[in-house]
């Protein structure tokens, strides 16, 4: 089969927003699990646990972006061109969206407090 099928070409087109959704979900579910559980006033070699879980989130959800970037960048596929160099397109405006989007959600967790 030589032409992509709608559903993965609509999913790359989405992906740069479905890995800020998924940061921006788990930001919210570190701090909530590390208030609900008291480990705030816990320390990890004298680092609260939830500045250091949201850094791991927040460059793992940047390199996912990344990667998407990437990917558009060198796609060259099947499809017809003028949707690919659309889908291409809306991928890399996304990934550059996105890439604010998780600074500006995994920013603020790491300069607040978590359970203030």
């Amino acid at each position: 089969m030589s032409e992509r099928s709608f559903p993965s070409i609509f999913a790359g087109m989405l992906s740069p927003f479905l890995i800020w959704a998924g940061h921006f979900g788990a930001v919210y579910a570190i701090n909530t699990v590390i208030c609900a559980r008291g480990l705030d006033r816990e320390t990890l070699w004298g680092v609260s646990p939830a500045p250091v879980a949201v850094t791991v989130a927040t460059l793992a959800a940047l390199l996912c972006v990344a990667a998407v970037a990437v990917w558009a960048a060198r796609d060259t596929g099947p499809a017809d061109p003028d949707l690919r160099r659309f889908g291409r397109w809306l991928r890399m405006a996304g990934a550059g969206v996105a890439f604010v989007a998780i600074l500006w959600s995994g920013l603020p967790a790491l300069q607040l407090p978590a359970c203030a």
